[in-house]
């Protein structure tokens, strides 16, 4: 009778562990039998993390964007629309390491820093003809724009354009890639979020800080399908907010498209290109949940119908040459 009591206390305390899990397998069912675009699989490493510590995953400001019109304008190419089919600027840029890189923002809220920051060094290698990785510290703990707790992307944008933004040699990211609850991982993640670093304006690799400073010469924001495509054609990959439900955690692989479940909040990402696959096109973006999530770190979203927000609005500016 005892073993039994103990059992049923075990057996429910199980319950209870996994249903404050994301990811289950009646929501992998629920999504491989409603689409075929993409694949749902508790493999996904996030699936096993409670709604909180997705949430504080999910970075990006509650409203998505938000940015006082003043210091930031709408670009638009007015309907006049010359972009390829597909792009994709890994293939037109290889010097460019940025572009293929795949960050982590480990146990931090910081993903409104590290997108950011991975569109503007892919901007500034365009701008400098140059192969220039940029500092994620810096825009996470000196731009204003929020913290571990989250922020908002534009305020990191006009950051870059007015106060510029030291290289990654002169302030490394200061938090360790981890695995987000991978079983038997040798390489956890600490089961509380990192506190935000302290602005400290020196250079760790020697460099004078001031000097080390990329600007831009411009910011500003593109929405719509139309706009958006012309600009990361011509300028470059640009940073995106969009809408998280409980379906993306077990995400891994194809075309994704909100499917089933609720809302968890907003993320911000680095929209590197878009494409077309067997007639359904696609964004291309860059996580920053380390390459052991989705597509080595990529994913693909449907394009052209404002998937989750997705071409409400994305922000972009143009390197100033140093």
């Amino acid at each position: 009778m005892q073993f039994l009591k103990v059992f049923a206390v075990v057996a429910a305390v199980v319950a209870v562990v996994c249903s404050s899990r994301v990811g289950t397998m009646d929501l992998v069912r629920s999504v491989n039998q409603k689409t075929k675009l993409w694949t749902a699989s508790l493999s996904s490493p996030v699936s096993r993390l409670s709604r909180e510590e997705i949430r504080a995953l999910l970075g990006a400001g509650p409203e998505g964007f938000q940015h006082p019109s003043k210091f930031m304008h709408r670009r638009t190419y007015g309907g006049k629309i010359t972009a390829p089919e597909s792009y994709d600027p890994r293939d037109h840029y290889p010097n460019c390491s940025s572009m293929r890189m795949v960050r982590d923002q480990s146990a931090c809220g910081s993903c409104w820093a590290v997108g950011s920051v991975a569109a503007i060094s892919d901007r500034t290698c365009i701008a400098e003809q140059q192969d220039i990785v940029l500092s994620a510290e810096d825009m996470l703990a000196c731009s204003g724009g929020g913290g571990c707790d989250g922020g908002q992307p534009s305020y990191a944008f006009m950051y870059w354009n007015e106060d510029g933004v030291v290289t990654e040699d002169c302030r490394p990211y200061p938090f360790p890639s981890c695995d987000h609850h991978i079983p038997g991982s040798q390489n956890p993640c600490p089961s509380e979020d990192y506190p935000t670093p302290d602005c400290t304006r020196t250079c760790k690799n020697g460099a004078v800080w001031k000097d080390d400073k990329h600007y831009a010469s411009d910011v500003y924001y593109v929405e719509g399908h139309d706009d958006i495509i012309e600009e990361l054609s011509s300028k470059g990959p640009c940073e995106a907010s969009f809408a998280v439900y409980e379906d993306f955690v077990v995400y891994t692989s194809g075309i994704y498209h909100h499917v089933s479940g609720g809302l968890l909040g907003y993320h911000a990402v680095k929209l590197l290109g878009y494409g077309v696959d067997n007639g359904t096109k696609y964004w291309l973006l860059t996580n920053s949940w380390n390459e052991h999530w989705g597509e080595k770190g990529f994913f693909r979203m449907v394009r052209g119908n404002d998937e989750c927000g997705i071409e409400d609005e994305v922000i972009g500016g143009i390197g100033r040459k140093n």
